[in-house]
């Protein structure tokens, strides 16, 4: 049975205009900025999980999970969306979506999405991974990996270790307001980016 989370990340993927978001670099700015906000908060993750594992989260043969993996499957290996909205997903980003990279990450949402509560119990101190990037698609889904950056025409990110981020700055807010005043990558506050894991 779905859960209404898993609904609504379904409901805000299809909502997308994925035409529309790829050939648009109005936004490169805060896009830049939410993937930043993304690599930190899946730092955060990674370092979370790392106390559980004994060996390294990224072994060096395997570099390319970062930045973009299931976080949901190492939370809890049995995790599974709704079979319904999982097909309705796919069947989504195949008629729209011209990126298999939007389509894993999409993917890795609704994993994140199907997460029960008391999975998610011990990690009640750590926000929701995903957000930042699903509002990258919404506005601007258009970026490319390529010389160890992620490039959005308008900004661009460079690539690094996952510990690399675990400084960066909070994201101040997500709302649309925050999104089109974030013009100075040094700008951003910490009020929004303490949340429960679900928002």
């Amino acid at each position: 049975m779905s859960n209404e989370y898993e609904k609504f990340v379904v409901e805000r993927i299809s909502a997308i205009d994925w035409r529309a978001t790829e050939e648009s670099f109005e936004h490169g700015t805060s896009s830049a900025r939410l993937m930043r906000g993304y690599l930190r908060r899946a730092a955060l993750w990674v370092q979370e999980l790392q106390k559980a594992q004994p060996t390294p989260f990224f072994e060096v043969t395997q570099p390319e999970r970062w930045p973009f993996f299931d976080i949901a499957r190492h939370v809890d290996a049995s995790v599974r969306p709704d079979a319904e909205l999982a097909a309705e997903l796919e069947a989504i980003l195949a008629e729209r979506s011209s990126s298999r990279l939007v389509g894993r990450i999409c993917q890795a949402a609704l994993n994140w999405a199907s997460l029960s509560p008391d999975a998610l119990a011990r990690f009640c101190v750590l926000p929701d991974p995903f957000e930042p990037i699903i509002l990258v698609f919404e506005q601007s889904g258009a970026f490319w990996i390529e010389n160890g950056f992620i490039d959005f025409v308008a900004g661009r990110v460079r690539l690094t270790t996952w510990e690399d981020h675990l400084a960066t700055e909070p994201l101040s807010a997500l709302d649309k307001a925050a999104l089109d005043a974030m013009v100075d990558v040094g700008a951003g506050g910490d009020n929004g980016d303490h949340v429960r894991a679900r928002r």
